[in-house]
């Protein structure tokens, strides 16, 4: 789905969960393809920056990518 490579470190773990959970809590839309089954993913993926780097790639598009990034690094 995304061809942008994401690169979080483990110390940005934190601030991304977050920010991927509030998007959760406010779009029940969000990610817009399968968000159900994204959501069930993250729960397995979120445990290291690997695997959620891993998680962003296949989940979210270059905009959404953008914005986490922009939320992790402010």
């Amino acid at each position: 789905m995304n061809a942008k490579k994401i690169n979080l470190k483990e110390s940005d773990l934190p601030k991304a969960r977050n920010y991927i959970l509030k998007q959760f809590e406010a779009h029940s839309w969000w990610p817009t393809e399968q968000p159900g089954k994204a959501k069930r993913e993250f729960e397995l993926m979120k445990g290291s920056a690997i695997a959620l780097n891993v998680w962003c790639e296949r989940w979210l598009d270059d905009g959404q990518c953008k914005k986490l990034e922009k939320e992790v690094h402010s």
